[in-house]
């Protein structure tokens, strides 16, 4: 399932708010967190999935009972956050990836 960059950048940005320090776990309820970012419960551990598997955050991962244990943003997520926060530098950045001039990683 090809997921949409413009999501997972909020995704991080809202996690980035829950990581309440590096050793504790942030239980994430699918259910009510996707409704807070106004998208489908799939779609969201779908998103978290990815983003687990692509070393922007720490999991375990996926729990019982729709729930979704998180750590914290990794370095790599940190960064892909500092890079994207402003609106601005995020549309800058999405430019240029589609013209060909910002390397996949």
């Amino acid at each position: 399932m090809p997921h949409d960059v413009e999501f997972l950048r909020v995704a991080l940005l809202y996690l980035e708010t829950r990581q309440v320090s590096p050793r504790a776990t942030v239980i994430i309820d699918l259910r009510d967190e996707a409704a807070d970012l106004d998208c489908d419960e799939r779609v969201f551990e779908d998103g978290l999935n990815l983003l687990l598997d692509l070393d922007y955050i720490e999991g375990p991962g996926a729990d019982a009972n729709g729930l979704w244990l998180f750590r914290k943003l990794t370095r790599k997520g940190i960064e892909f956050v500092r890079a994207t926060r402003d609106p601005a530098d995020w549309a800058r950045m999405k430019h240029q990836r589609a013209v060909g001039t910002v390397p996949l990683r």
